[in-house]
Order: structure tokens, then sequence, then C-alpha cells
């Protein structure tokens, strides 16, 4: 027999998720009948959706276009960014905090708002975090990730949580609530997994980095700030280690030096820019620290292998933006496993989450 304490946790997936304490949970059930929308404020914790039954599509700022979800469907959102829920994509949605206020649950303590349309089921929450070094991990991850189920089913560690959480909600028995705050964690701690294994599978470095409690700080800086002129001594004063140290640990971890990762990031930062807004291009170099239009131009084409203006005109999405996009075959030789992956802008799809053996 082996015993829990003999199985090797010195993975790079189980450093980080080591590193994640959640300290409270809140969830809602609701049923949702067309047509009806809902938008959810930015709050910096780590929120989620489970679609349990029909369909409805998910929204999150400064993304082009809305992503469809079925049922089985489970969103994540690792910072709690603005997004929009809706039956529809054409459909209005009101704040979540003025409908909670509003409307009051039945008696199985389930949310019902909307029209007399198609019913949807969501099962939704939110997380707070103990931890500075847990919210640096998060701002690495994409603002949303999306895990397919299967033909309309969760995938089956999914599946076997929402079992248990249906259960417990729609109980009285002692300890309830604090069984259901459990499982909300399994819950999240595995849709994490899932986003740090298939990052590991990609790029290694990008996971061995966040489980670096400064280097992880570190990338979230650059990331706070892309617009910003970082210096790589400046960057490691800020994180407490000598500038040899910082770009030594950095290069080792992330796999390039921390002045490619800057550069890279704030170019990134300027590819959002051109899709976001119609700002001229010469101030958009501005923008992303450039002395002209033409070092910006120079330096992007040589990042990202196309002018800043075709780059514009070209289809939507924005390379670069953390380590989990990175590993999508920015900047790389070529395309990995990632980057064949159906994806928008700002959400990252995972669809081969049962093929890769994340059932726990």
């Amino acid at each position: 027999m082996e015993l829990l304490s003999d199985f090797d946790a010195s993975d790079p997936v189980s450093q980080v998720l080591r590193l994640l304490r959640i300290r409270s949970t809140v969830y809602c059930r609701s049923v949702m009948g067309a047509p009806w929308g809902f938008g959810v404020e930015p709050h910096g914790n780590p929120a989620f959706h489970v679609v349990t039954a029909g369909s409805c599509w998910l929204e999150v700022d400064g993304d082009s276009e809305p992503i469809a979800l079925e049922t089985g469907d489970l969103v994540i959102l690792p910072i709690g960014s603005r997004h929009w829920m809706r039956d529809d994509p054409d459909s209005p949605a009101t704040e979540l905090e003025e409908i909670l206020t509003d409307t009051p649950l039945d008696e199985h303590h389930r949310l019902h708002y909307g029209g007399g349309g198609r019913e949807t089921g969501l099962l939704c929450g939110g997380f707070a975090l103990d931890g500075g070094h847990a919210h640096a991990i998060l701002r690495a991850l994409p603002p949303a990730l999306c895990v397919r189920g299967v033909g309309g089913h969760p995938i089956p560690w999914l599946a076997a949580t929402l079992e248990l959480l249906n259960a417990e909600t729609a109980s009285d028995a002692p300890g309830s609530e604090e069984v259901v705050s459990r499982l909300a964690d399994a819950l999240l701690t595995q849709a994490l997994r899932v986003a740090l294994t298939e990052l590991e599978s990609s790029n290694g470095g990008g996971v061995r980095a966040l489980g670096d409690p400064q280097i992880a700080e570190a990338i979230e800086l650059i990331h706070r700030e892309p617009e910003r002129a970082w210096a790589v001594g400046e960057v490691a004063s800020e994180v407490a280690l000598s500038r040899s140290a910082f770009a030594a640990r950095f290069r080792q971890l992330v796999g390039e030096s921390p002045k490619r990762y800057i550069t890279r990031t704030r170019l990134a930062h300027a590819a959002a820019l051109l899709h976001k807004t119609n700002a001229p291009i010469a101030e958009i170099a501005v923008r992303a620290g450039y002395a002209s239009e033409f070092s910006f131009g120079r330096a992007f084409k040589r990042t990202f292998g196309v002018a800043p203006g075709a780059y514009r005109g070209g289809p939507k999405g924005v390379p670069g933006l953390s380590p989990v996009r990175d590993a999508a075959g920015v900047g790389t030789a070529g395309p990995t496993r990632l980057s064949r992956r159906r994806a928008s802008g700002r959400v990252q799809v995972i669809e081969e989450a049962t093929r890769r053996g994340y059932a726990p």
C-alpha cells in the first residue's frame, strides 16, 4: 500500500497549488429564464460559473467576441475580471449585485431570474484568497479559462464535485455550509490544476516561475504596468534581489531574459491597444514606451512577425500577454499544442481535459 506521504509533490504544478490558500467562498445556484443577462464588476478575486443546464454566452471585458457555453462547461476568472453572462449576446444585462439585492432566493436557496423562455442552470461563486503571492500567480493566467464538458456532460472530476455540491446545498444537515465551502475550494483547485498542467505541458518554465515568490511577484509587476519602461535592475530591486541574481533566476525559470520578457509584454500591451482603440500608431508607440513610431514598428515586427498596421487590420487576438500565452507559440519557432486550441483573445478554452488525465 502506498501512503499519501510517499507521493511525489515536488512537481511544479503541486508547488504552485500549495501557495494558493482560500480564505472564504460564496456561491449561488441559479435558474435563468430567457431573456436574461447579468454583469459582474471586477473585484480582484477568483470567480467561477458552471453551466449545469442549457446554454448561455460569456463576454469578458476587453474581448471582442462572446464565448458560447453549454451544459457541463466551467469558466474560471482567476482575478475576477469584469464580465457578463447572457442567454443571447444581444440581451441586456443587469448588475448581479442589484439582482441579488432585489430578488429573494427560493426555499432551496436558488435564484430565479429572467423571463419565461428557455431555462439555463448556473452555479456561480467567488473566492477570497490569503496572501499577495496568490494574486501574483493568478494574474499570470489568462483573464478567463473555459474548461469544456463533453457531449453536454461535465468532465469527470467536475461532475463528481457538482453532484456533491448539489446534495449539500439542498441539505439542512449540520456542517453543510462548511462542506459546501470545502467542495467549492476543491472545484477551484482542480480547475487551476487543469490550466497549470496545460501550461506545464507547453512551457514548464512558466509554471516553475509562478512557484517562485520573487519571480512571480516580478511577473505580476511587469503585467500590472506594461506601459512602464522597466529597467531590469529596477524590477530586481522591487523583489529584493540583486540584478545579477534576479536575471539568472528569471532566465532559469522563465526561459528568457527579463529584458526580453519586459519588451514582449510592452509590445503585447501595444497589440491590445491596436485592436481595442483607434489611437494613431505613433501614439500607441509612445504609450508602449518607445521614442518613435519607427523604433516601435521595428520592434513589433521583430517580435510578432507582422507590422503594427497589418496586425491592426488582421484577426483579433493579443499575443504574449502572460506566461500562458507565451506558451501559445508567440515569438517561438512554431506553434505549440495550446496555439491550436480554439480561443478568444482573452479566454483560454481547454477542450482536451478528459483526454489528458485530469480526472482525480
